[in-house]
C-alpha cells in the first residue's frame, strides 16, 4: 500500500520540478526519472537527482552549479511561496543540495559535483499519464539518455545496494533486460564511479533490512519483498559478471590502472 507520506513528497516534487526544468545546464536522472517519466509509476520517488551537463573545469562547474541552484531556489520561492528552500553547501561531500520544505513534506534537489557531463544526447520527457491522473500535475524535463539513466542506476544498485535501486533494476531485468545500449551505459557508469571497479563487480553484500522497512516499504504499487530484493541483487551481480567479455575485463582493468 502506498504511504500517504510518500504521496505528499511526490506532490511537492511535482510542484517544484517545472522550475528545475528551466535550468538547461541540468538533466534529470535517478529514480524520479525512471519511475515518473519512463515507467508507469511502479513506485514513488521523492528526490530530484540532477546531472550537470557542460564539460568545463571543476572550478567553473562548481560555480555554475551553485548559480543554477540559486536560480531554482529564487524561482520556487517566488512562484510557490508556501515552499521554503534551503541551500546545503558541498562541505567536502559530492553533492550540492537544495532542501525544499512544504507544509506536509520535504524533498531534496541534488547535483553530483564529481560525475559531470553526458556521453549521449539528453531527451525531453514528460511525466507518464498515471502521474498526471494521480496527482493532477504535469511536468516536462530534460533527462539523461536511457543508457546513462540505467547505467547509473545499476552502478548505484551494486554500490549502495539500496532497496529502491534494486527494485528499479528488477523491473529493468524483467522488461527490456540488459540491452546493448544499457550495457554501454553500465560500463560508462563503472569507469566514472568513485569506487574501484572490482568493488562494483564483486560487492560485499549489505544487510538492508532496516533500509527496506524504513526507507522503502510503502513506496511501491507492486509487491516487492525483502526476499525479492535479495534474489534480484544476486541476479544482477551474476548477470553483470556473466556479460563481461575478456576484452571488456582487460579494458576496465587498464582503465583502473591508468594505462
Amino acid at each position: 500500500m502506498i504511504s500517504a507520506t510518500y504521496k505528499a513528497q511526490v506532490d511537492l516534487l511535482l510542484q517544484v520540478l517545472p522550475y528545475v526544468a528551466k535550468e538547461k545546464i541540468f538533466a534529470l536522472k535517478g529514480g524520479t526519472a525512471i519511475n515518473l517519466f519512463v515507467r508507469d509509476m511502479p513506485r514513488l520517488s521523492v528526490d530530484i537527482d540532477l546531472t550537470y551537463l557542460p564539460l568545463d573545469s571543476r572550478e567553473n562547474a562548481l560555480q555554475n552549479i551553485q548559480d543554477g541552484l540559486n536560480r531554482i531556489k529564487v524561482d520556487i520561492e517566488k512562484n510557490v511561496p508556501e515552499v521554503k528552500v534551503h541551500t546545503v553547501p558541498l562541505n567536502g561531500g559530492t553533492d550540492v543540495k537544495l532542501n525544499c520544505q512544504g507544509k506536509n513534506a520535504q524533498i531534496k534537489i541534488e547535483v553530483n559535483t564529481i560525475t559531470r557531463g553526458n556521453v549521449f544526447p539528453t531527451q525531453l520527457m514528460q511525466v507518464v499519464d498515471s502521474v498526471q491522473d494521480e496527482f493532477g500535475k504535469f511536468a516536462a524535463v530534460n533527462m539523461v539518455s536511457l543508457a546513462e539513466l540505467y547505467g547509473g542506476k545499476i552502478c548505484a544498485a551494486l554500490d549502495r545496494q539500496h532497496p529502491r535501486d534494486v527494485f528499479d533494476v528488477k523491473l529493468l531485468l524483467e522488461n527490456e533486460g540488459l540491452t546493448d545500449e544499457i550495457w554501454v551505459g553500465v560500463k560508462i557508469g563503472m569507469i566514472s564511479h568513485y569506487k574501484p571497479i572490482n568493488e562494483l563487480l564483486s560487492p560485499i553484500l549489505k544487510d538492508q533490512k532496516s533500509a527496506f522497512d524504513k526507507q522503502f516499504a510503502g513506496m511501491t504499487s507492486v509487491e516487492f519483498t525483502y526476499d525479492n530484493y535479495e534474489k534480484t541483487r544476486a541476479t544482477l551481480i551474476d548477470t553483470i559478471q556473466q556479460r563481461l567479455t575478456d576484452d571488456e575485463k582487460r579494458f576496465l582493468l587498464s582503465f583502473e590502472m591508468g594505462e
